[in-house]
């Protein structure tokens, strides 16, 4: 035992087993977990009374991807990953953007049902990895790690801090699965706190850890039932704060306190959650302006019916829209999509991007902006 939990040797590797951390008095945690609390409740309900559906998972999922991944080093934006999603495949750098995509898309298949922890984590990496161009990272792509996996950190052994041995993941996950589905009557948001830190040292797959435990939290919070939603999101307080959480998390493992991180983790979910309850207000508001806009068109129009898909697919071509409408049971020709999309346009709900005369790209610029990341980060 070396201060809190215990390591093992692999070849000539200190690898470092994460005990079930205790959890912090809850009168020195309080004030923070009642903000983080208050801010995720209030986005939920505001999610539950939007007027469009599916606003979580292809917004608010999809910018926590970006985010989340951005934390990782990718440069993918949120404009890049709306073009990328369409008919065209189209982005700066597509091995990048397919990867944050798979995170989203793992998102969409686990928020529907309650998929065991353990299952989750492994179906996640499998997303992010059966396409990458790595052949290793491909064949180990939902497989928990073979190797010992580390980080660099100055005040490790040889400058290297390695997760939990493989040998060992199986046993610690055991663990881990139980203290995140315990159910004893402590706050799940503080639970999930501590199943997050223990989540990330024991580090079960060869890559993608960080952005496997930050989307489980907003899935298990909804499996569990503290949210109708999943929607505890925490990467994007962690793209601008990643020092800080990368030291709360070390502190905790130094010291055996787990105050300090589970403060540090519900100020993180507290701004992401405000900054996404503001997004979601404006986002409220430009739809009733569009709503409003479109007055002078026929209600049942093809037009009406694209305004809620393009709130949450500001990024389209007319064979996107055109599929989205089949998938509804609509026979709306493309040409009739045309006209629509036409129609958008001179109300000034989309824009034309770019000069291509076939396989045009549409952007509704105003959703864009309420998401977009700004100054990202490039990775050292």
């Amino acid at each position: 035992m070396i201060a809190f939990g215990t390591y093992e040797f692999v070849a000539h590797r200190q690898c470092y087993r994460p005990p079930v951390p205790s959890f912090p008095k809850l009168d020195d945690v309080w004030d923070a977990l009642k903000a983080a609390d208050l801010s995720t409740q209030a986005f939920d309900r505001a999610l539950d009374a939007f007027p469009v559906r599916n606003v979580v998972g292809k917004l608010f999922a999809r910018l926590d991807a970006v985010h989340s991944s951005g934390a990782e080093g990718s440069t993918t934006t949120f404009t890049d990953l709306m073009e990328y999603q369409t008919v065209l495949k189209r982005a700066p750098d597509v091995g990048d953007a397919r990867q944050v995509e798979a995170a989203a898309v793992a998102f969409d298949d686990l928020a529907l049902d309650s998929t065991e922890p353990i299952t989750a984590i492994k179906r996640i990496h499998k997303r992010l990895f059966e396409h990458s161009t790595d052949q290793m990272k491909k064949e180990q792509a939902g497989r928990l790690k073979t190797y010992p996996n580390g980080t660099m950190d100055p005040d490790a052994a040889n400058g290297i801090f390695h997760y939990c041995a493989p040998h060992s993941v199986e046993g610690a996950l055991t663990e881990w699965r139980e203290l995140t589905l315990g159910s004893d009557g402590k706050p799940e948001l503080l639970r999930q706190a501590l199943s997050h830190w223990m989540f990330e040292h024991i580090h079960p797959m060869n890559d993608g850890n960080g952005r496997i435990g930050r989307l489980l939290v907003p899935l298990l919070m909804k499996q569990k039932g503290a949210l109708n939603n999943a929607c505890a999101f925490l990467g994007e307080s962690v793209y601008h704060d990643k020092d800080i959480y990368i030291e709360a998390l070390k502190n905790a493992r130094r010291s055996g306190d787990m105050l300090a991180w589970c403060r540090t983790f519900s100020f993180l979910v507290n701004q992401t959650a405000r900054n996404n309850l503001e997004r979601l207000r404006k986002l409220g508001e430009l739809y009733e302006d569009w709503l409003s806009r479109a007055k002078p068109i026929r209600s049942h129009s093809v037009a009406h019916r694209l305004l809620p898909w393009i709130l949450v697919t500001p990024r389209f071509t007319v064979r996107d829209a055109t599929a989205f409408t089949a998938l509804n049971g609509d026979r709306t020709t493309f040409a009739a999509i045309n006209i629509a999309i036409a129609r958008l346009r001179d109300i000034g709900i989309v824009e034309l991007e770019g000069t291509a005369r076939s396989n045009r790209l549409f952007g509704a610029k105003e959703v864009m902006s309420l998401f977009e990341v700004v100054g990202v980060r490039v990775p050292t």
